[in-house]
């Protein structure tokens, strides 16, 4: 570096400090941006820089920022969860955010192509497309729900509000009653009484062989989402058949996908500018309506008030990372696939940091709409918030929509709730098709490009009649196994290999040589340390950490049986699988002996190069050559 610095001087360039580029090179830079035309020659890109930003923002605000995060926060003490869900998104979060879209950018290639880098872990990539296929698979099921929701928003009064409905139980609590217990937290037939907002009694009702059944009260919400919505069976053993609003949802929800991707990027980078915004809007009306109700003072102050002690559980740490791996969405292959289509002097790095915050602060955002609502109906049962949570998926199909029916034009704001709802979960669905198709795309583009609208039905007719079990009566058990254990354990291990096979193997300054190709400087050294320490070491100990604590999945009172254990496991590890057997593959494909093999498929192959036309011709293809932080810029540009 000082040799490179001397020769500036020599030549009468003076440095505006180190990792920038003196005027000569920001000449040349600006020249090569305006041959963006001729970069990704063939291949779409997104129409503006807007249309990116959106459909990153849509992919990582998914439905798990509005169910899992607030339930998590309930379960591991309020807001002592986001001290260790800070602390994890800046160690964890932002440095494998930035590594995959600075190498889907650089090479503009998906999830498979960008391992050319480091042959040796190219089953990373299609481990990448199994998880997605699997997330395409059972993520729909979630459209298809909220469609059927819609379609009830259309009543008066919404059914989820009222009881005394076909699937309602003797036990259910109608909307706007709370119940009154004696001091013991009994009840006589007398006191067992519903009293509406005013105070005024309304009923008698909830009394078991002269006692009230305290554990056995249920929101009429959630015998709406239960009994009526799902239909629930008794466990995964009792499928019990296919309800026909479910299946027809799930056909529509693929259709409906289908349309939206039909034209990839192109298509999707328009429906974004709505899919996009909409939810910070309606997230927004239901804070401000939330906070006037009775009882959301006490949700909110749950959210915000930490419980200390939770700090010094490891199950608070190990959920606090994984919901970082839920909502940014890094080891997925959906970061390297969306910043695949990018120009290749996007500046990336901003991107990454921006999105990061943005996106996490989503989830903090919909927190207060979530607790001040928990807040007034824990009132309203008469139980403290922590003691009233939904999990997963009923956390929005219970709470929510009995949060929009205090609202004025209660059905109006529950057709739009649903519409939010419908457009987080397209994002992240949109992003999981992208990642398979623009794999094959990149693996076989004549083929893609002739029968590509072909393709895409096929895979989505595929795809549904695989979803149908999902649907069934008992398709919420499998569809909670799958959700408990898709992100169990591989999403650490892969983000593990991911930081050794780009920081150690190919080199972490040869990664920030590449980065200031595209964007005019060299990361701040910050990266570095990241890189190739301390997010490494978090990941490896957040790996051991869940094995050593991993408990069996439940759903409510239900157990799963150890069959249906032995198939969550396998979900687990189906998408690392690939990674073992693609290094022997790649060992045996070399020749030589074992350590000329071992260089070889350590070193990143000739496809390795910048997608830039301009550069691609004067990018060095031998790597090993470039063994300091600069030689690989100057030997490109003399920088």
């Amino acid at each position: 570096m000082e040799k490179a610095r001397n020769g500036y001087k020599k030549e009468g360039r003076h440095l505006q400090g180190e990792g920038e580029f003196h005027e000569q090179d920001q000449n040349l830079l600006h020249m090569e941006k305006a041959k963006s035309e001729d970069e990704n020659k063939g291949r779409n890109t997104w129409a503006r820089k807007t249309e990116y930003i959106l459909s990153m923002l849509g992919y990582c605000v998914g439905l798990g920022s509005i169910w899992r995060f607030p339930y998590l926060c309930i379960r591991n003490g309020g807001g002592a969860f986001l001290i260790p869900y800070f602390v994890c998104l800046v160690l964890c979060g932002l440095p494998l955010y930035f590594m995959e879209v600075a190498l889907g950018q650089f090479m503009s290639k998906g999830v498979y192509q960008v391992w050319n880098i480091c042959p040796l872990f190219k089953g990373i990539g299609i481990g990448q497309i199994i998880v997605n296929i699997i997330t395409g698979w059972y993520y729909v099921l979630l459209i298809a729900w909220v469609l059927i929701y819609m379609v009830h928003s259309f009543r008066s009064p919404l059914p989820w509000t009222v009881c005394g409905q076909e699937w309602n139980s003797p036990l259910c609590v109608p909307q706007g009653a709370r119940v009154l217990y004696d001091a013991n937290g009994t009840a006589s037939p007398a006191m067992s009484l519903i009293a509406n907002a005013t105070g005024e009694i309304v009923g008698q009702h909830f009394v078991v062989n002269g006692t009230a059944d305290v554990k056995g009260l249920r929101s009429s919400s959630e015998e709406f989402w239960l009994n009526n919505i799902l239909e629930i069976s008794p466990g995964l053993e009792e499928l019990n058949g296919l309800p026909w609003h479910s299946a027809l949802a799930l056909f529509v929800s693929y259709v409906l996908v289908l349309l939206c991707v039909i034209r990839g990027v192109k298509s999707a980078g328009k429906v974004v500018y709505v899919t996009a915004t909409f939810p910070y809007i309606l997230l927004t009306i239901l804070i401000v309506r939330g906070a006037t109700l009775p009882g959301a003072l006490d949700g909110f102050l749950f959210y915000v008030t930490p419980d200390w002690s939770k700090l010094m559980q490891v199950q608070t740490w190990l959920e606090a990372s994984f919901q970082v791996f839920y909502s940014l969405g890094p080891v997925w292959g959906g970061l390297v696939t969306m910043s695949s289509y990018n120009k290749f002097h996007n500046n990336c790095m901003r991107d990454a940091v921006i999105l990061t915050f943005v996106c996490e602060g989503t989830s903090f955002f919909a927190g207060f709409a979530i607790f001040t609502v928990l807040g007034h109906m824990a009132y309203n049962l008469n139980v403290p918030v922590e003691n009233f949570a939904a999990s997963g998926p009923g956390l929005a199909f219970v709470v929510y929509p009995e949060a929009v029916s205090y609202l004025p034009v209660p059905q109006l704001w529950a057709l739009l709730f649903f519409l939010m709802l419908f457009t987080v979960a397209l994002d992240t669905q949109f992003v999981a098709f992208e990642v398979v198709m623009t794999s094959l795309q990149d693996h076989m583009p004549s083929v893609v490009k002739r029968w590509e609208i072909i393709m895409k039905i096929a895979y989505s007719c595929l795809q549904f009649l695989l979803a149908l079990p999902l649907a069934c009566r008992g398709g919420i058990y499998l569809f909670q196994l799958v959700d408990w254990y898709i992100a169990a354990f591989s999403t650490a291990a892969i983000g593990l290999l991911q930081t050794v096979a780009v920081a150690w193997i190919y080199g972490a300054e040869r990664f920030m040589d590449d980065i200031q190709l595209m964007i005019g400087r060299r990361p701040p050294y910050l990266f570095n340390i990241l890189w190739r320490y301390i997010t490494p070491v978090v990941l490896l100990v957040l790996l051991i950490a869940s094995l050593l604590t991993y408990e069996s999945p439940t759903f409510k009172e239900y157990h799963y049986t150890s069959g249906a254990v032995a198939f969550g496991w396998f979900m687990a590890i189906v998408w690392f699988l690939p990674v073992p057997v693609m290094a022997v593959v790649q060992i045996m494909k070399s020749s030589g002996d074992i350590k000329k093999r071992l260089k070889t498929v350590c070193s990143p192959t000739s496809e390795w190069q910048p997608s830039s036309l301009d550069l691609k011709e004067r990018y060095p293809t031998e790597k090993a050559a470039s063994p300091s932080s600069s030689s690989l810029c100057s030997k490109i540009r003399g920088c």
